[in-house]
């Protein structure tokens, strides 16, 4: 199980504690200008070394996601599946519904996903057809990127994608075999263009993992399933927060995970979510 937080330590405690299982292992991903306390971390997970400053929308969110499973391999090379949430995440189902379901569906890929090219989320192809440069902190560089790409937009040139792949794209949380995070780990350390690629897009942790394991072998294996119950308002760029007065619609989900949850909004969901796993492994 992999986390990446940044806020609320005490929630991410609190996470942590409720996934705990003699067969999951949980890997934390601080931010590192996160200001949570690393003492809330309970003994039993494992802080992620490698690190980095996530900025929203930009290729930092991939490159923490890579450290982070990077060392997963290597500490732990038997790993079945890893199941990429947030801190501000919380399971719905129990840690022994979760590894019962992922038993039963052995090999198989959940990763939500669509083809950006020929789908109804064309509108997405922007994230990598112009030059995004907010990965990078010289002011030199990102002033002379936006300059190029306004001239882009007004000669209405358009990037392709990298070396012929199809792009796809899809929620960021996802839970993949232990197989195919090394196959992902494998091309993106033979293919740096494709890091340096999606390094200038809009939002790669949306399309990063998607556009690989959908041009791999990995591809016909793939669930194009979410294992996270979300609600949006349409045109906001986050999910609600979640709360009592979702519970029903959670519960009825069948999902494993739900995001996203704020205490400081309402303090007692967690704690309904918390009875109901109780009891249905009573």
């Amino acid at each position: 199980m992999l986390i990446s937080a940044h806020k609320n330590g005490e929630q991410l405690r609190r996470l942590i504690l409720a996934l705990q299982h003699p067969q999951i292992k949980v890997y934390v991903h601080l931010d590192r200008k996160s200001t949570i306390d690393p003492r809330v971390i309970p003994s039993e997970a494992c802080r992620v070394k490698n690190n980095v400053e996530v900025t929203w929308g930009a290729y930092s969110q991939v490159n923490a996601t890579l450290n982070s499973l990077m060392e997963i391999v290597e500490n732990e090379p038997d790993t079945d599946y890893v199941s990429l949430i947030s801190g501000q995440d919380y399971p719905v189902r129990s840690p022994e519904q979760l590894l019962d379901f992922l038993a039963q569906h052995d090999g198989t890929e959940f990763i939500a996903h669509v083809p950006l090219d020929h789908s109804g989320w064309k509108k997405a192809m922007v994230r990598f057809e112009r030059y995004y440069f907010h990965s990078y902190e010289s002011k030199v560089i990102t002033a002379a990127g936006e300059y190029f790409a306004g001239l882009m937009d007004l000669l209405k040139w358009k990037r392709r994608f990298y070396r012929g792949l199809h792009p796809f794209g899809g929620s960021a949380w996802w839970t993949l075999s232990g197989d195919c995070i090394r196959y992902v780990l494998d091309y993106t350390m033979r293919q740096k263009g494709f890091q340096r690629f999606m390094k200038m897009t809009s939002h790669p942790d949306e399309m990063f993992f998607h556009t690989v394991v959908m041009n791999s072998p990995f591809a016909r294996l793939a669930a194009n399933e979410l294992l996270h119950y979300l609600e949006w308002i349409k045109g906001n760029q986050n999910p609600n927060i979640l709360t009592r007065a979702d519970y029903k619609r959670i519960i009825a989900s069948g999902k494993f995970f739900a995001r996203k949850f704020d205490p400081g909004v309402d303090p007692c969901i967690l704690d309904m979510l918390d009875q109901y796993r109780k009891a249905s492994v009573s």
